[in-house]
């Protein structure tokens, strides 16, 4: 009985105590009320001037769940649709863990890795790429052939002092880096010092008469302005003589080959008109030198000229660099000795006349300045010519020459060629036979034998080697040098 008295007492205690220390449990919810009636959230104002982005508050949408991120607020929603803002306690404020970024690889580009200097006399692809790319830049405005020659080299300069590398003309790691990376936009400041010759004024023409053939043995003034001329367009090297000697002959027919339909050597008055037409090509590669004297310790374009011919002979067989050193110097030497002259190493006037005339010959084993190279050029004992029957003794197909006609009395003489074959070509044999160049049987076919007659005679004669017999070539072959220079 006492038992039971003393629980209703504790009960009816709990009663009483419950409500007080339910009143105690509830937290004043914290809201600033300072500028705020009502008693409204009072979120940070905007200030324009504060560098710092605030963030504004984001509109919670129905569906929204009803705990925040980090449990910061939650919106109780009461049967009746009407919301209440309960702050609750906050732990931690602004924690927000970071993600870490990786930030990918950087892949530099590959530098182009150099394959060595370039310079004056150096030829190929290499040189070709490179005229090409000063080209694109503006620094050059040659013909892209590959030839390392002074218009080449002075855009080099050009580049180089435009980039602020050495000025040596030469094409080597940092020259070579600096053009790969280069851009089109880059352009010189200045223009390279040997720039293509402008086509002279039409009043530097008429000097010459519509009569004036230039030929070896010919001087005067008419022949100096044409070497001026010839110089500056790349074809000779040197100075202007005024004497027209086999040096300035190569020079004229490497104009003519490049320039005309023809290669005579002989400069008349349309190798002339071509001479300063507007559409004249110019080349970086010199022909032949004139008005010079060359000797060990030489240097330049001049030099390169002579170790390309001496080289192009089998006499010289060291690097065309334009430096006339010891190998040069036996070059010469060996080349002299082979022509009887003398030997002294020196490149004069005799020397290049006989070095670019139409007779130098070849060097042989004896006279070749490289003993390793000559006994390379020895023939080999298992090559035995076999016996094999000979072209002329296998009957000619008839169905793979084509007819040709004689041109009409009072016209040009028609081309012939390979594959033709008739009267024309027949009295083609007949002349190249009784001048000792074709030794074949004059058939009126125009095969392999008469091809190389025919280069064989436009070889001699300063004509385009190409084995066609033109117009020119029969002109020179049934009516002797006739009309020179056309």
């Amino acid at each position: 009985m006492k038992h039971r008295r003393t629980i209703k007492l504790a009960l009816a205690a709990l009663l009483i105590a419950l409500p007080l220390i339910l009143s105690g449990c509830y937290v004043t919810p914290d809201i600033e009320t300072g500028n705020n009636p009502g008693g409204a959230l009072n979120f940070p104002e905007y200030n324009p001037t504060t560098s710092a982005p605030t963030n504004a508050p984001t509109n919670v949408p129905t569906n929204a769940p009803t705990t925040s991120i980090g449990s910061i607020v939650t919106l109780p929603t009461n049967p009746g649709g009407v919301s209440s803002w309960t702050i609750q306690p906050i732990s931690t404020i602004g924690q927000v863990t970071p993600v870490p970024v990786t930030a990918l690889p950087y892949t530099a580009t590959p530098s182009p890795t150099p394959q060595g200097s370039l310079k004056l006399g150096s030829t190929g692809e290499d040189v070709r790429q490179v005229q090409r790319k000063l080209k694109d830049l503006g620094f050059y405005k040659g013909s892209v052939d590959g030839d390392f020659g002074e218009a080449t080299e002075a855009a080099v300069k050009a580049f180089q002092k435009q980039y602020g590398l050495e000025a040596d003309g030469k094409v080597g790691n940092n020259t070579k880096a600096k053009l790969a990376t280069a851009r089109q936009t880059a352009k010189p400041t200045v223009s390279p010092t040997r720039r293509p010759t402008a086509t002279p004024r039409a009043t530097a023409v008429p000097s010459y008469s519509s009569n004036t053939y230039l030929r070896v043995g010919s001087s005067g003034s008419d022949v100096r302005k044409m070497q001026e001329r010839l110089i500056s367009l790349g074809y000779l090297a040197g100075n202007a003589t005024g004497n027209f000697d086999e040096a300035t002959r190569a020079g004229v027919i490497a104009f003519q080959n490049r320039n005309c339909s023809y290669s005579d050597g002989v400069a008349g008055p349309d190798t002339l008109k071509a001479l300063y037409s507007s559409s004249v090509r110019s080349t970086s590669s010199a022909s032949a030198v004139i008005g010079n004297t060359l000797r060990n310790g030489s240097e330049g374009a001049a030099v390169r000229v002579l170790q390309s011919k001496l080289k192009s002979l089998g006499y010289y067989t060291g690097v065309v660099d334009g430096d006339y050193g010891t190998g040069t110097v036996e070059a010469v030497k060996a080349f002299q000795r082979a022509h009887g002259m003398t030997a002294d190493g020196v490149a004069g006037g005799g020397t290049f006349n006989k070095l670019f005339g139409g007779d130098a010959k070849k060097a042989s084993a004896s006279s070749s300045s490289n003993q390793n190279a000559s006994a390379t050029r020895r023939p080999v004992a298992t090559r035995k010519p076999t016996v094999t029957p000979r072209k002329t003794e296998t009957p000619i197909p008839a169905n793979i020459y084509v007819k040709v006609t004689p041109a009409p009395a009072g016209s040009d003489y028609i081309t012939l060629r390979r594959g033709h074959q008739g009267t024309p070509v027949a009295d083609l044999q007949r002349e190249l036979k009784s001048q000792g160049y074709f030794s074949g049987t004059v058939d009126g076919f125009y095969g392999e034998g008469t091809e190389n007659a025919v280069k064989a005679f436009q070889r001699v004669n300063g004509l385009k080697v190409d084995g066609v017999a033109g117009p020119a070539t029969q002109r020179v072959l049934f009516e002797g040098d006739f009309p020179f220079g056309a």
